[in-house]
């Protein structure tokens, strides 16, 4: 009874809700122009301008999660230059990036809070008191095909891991529809849902509307 109940709990879905900001964190970078976000029955929309900033949904109580899908649409292209490499240095920005906040032991004593950046701050204060974080687990959304399948562990920051697992695809207007799931082999035990959408590096203007979000 006990093993079906957990199998219950683990294949339940939980669908985030996209019209309440009350939910959600929006966050900003020091010397970074921030998203204009809004939410609405229509979705949460995330207009960039040469900016970027994190939005966080924090769970009340973690989460075993084995499965994320999303589903909106981005309007306009992140301006890469030629010879550039999606996540590479002066191009690490994204249409779109779920971020998994997976629980873990690492906790950020007096001395380095002094110095840590806000979102770094803001990470560790996700963790209930005495637990911690182990990093951000992101899955990408990436415009260039060859750097689709393509994995790494951020080199600006040991926080970061990264899943280049969609494809966004552009029709003539630079409009892409997106409608993508992604399966996490092994369960992870997740704090809040981290979402970023940035332009900042590449200067770039675009538009991303998520109409539906959701784990199991």
């Amino acid at each position: 009874m006990k093993q079906k109940l957990s199998n219950i709990l683990l294949y339940s879905a939980l669908v985030l809700p996209l019209n309440a900001p009350n939910s959600w964190q929006v966050l900003s970078y020091k010397k970074i122009p921030a998203n204009n976000v809004t939410f609405s029955d229509q979705g949460m929309n995330v207009a960039v301008n040469k900016s970027a900033s994190p939005l966080i949904f924090p769970f009340k109580q973690a989460q075993m999660v084995s499965e994320v899908s999303v589903k909106g649409t981005v309007n306009g292209k992140v301006s890469f230059t030629k010879g550039q490499t999606q996540g590479g240095q002066k191009a690490d920005d994204f249409g779109l990036r779920i971020g998994l906040v997976v629980a873990g032991k690492k906790r950020l004593n007096f001395a380095k809070k002094l110095i840590a950046p806000k979102w770094v701050k803001k990470l560790f204060s996700l963790a209930p008191k005495g637990t911690g974080v182990d990093h951000i687990y992101f899955l990408n959304a990436t415009e260039q095909n060859p750097m689709l399948g393509k994995k790494r562990n951020h080199p600006l920051s040991e926080l970061i891991k990264e899943d280049n697992r969609w494809l966004l695809s552009f029709d003539n207007q630079n409009k892409a529809n997106f409608d993508f799931n992604a399966k996490i082999n092994k369960p992870k035990k997740v704090l809040a849902l981290w979402i970023s959408v940035d332009g900042d590096d590449t200067q770039s203007i675009f538009n991303t509307n998520i109409t539906e979000l959701k784990i199991k």
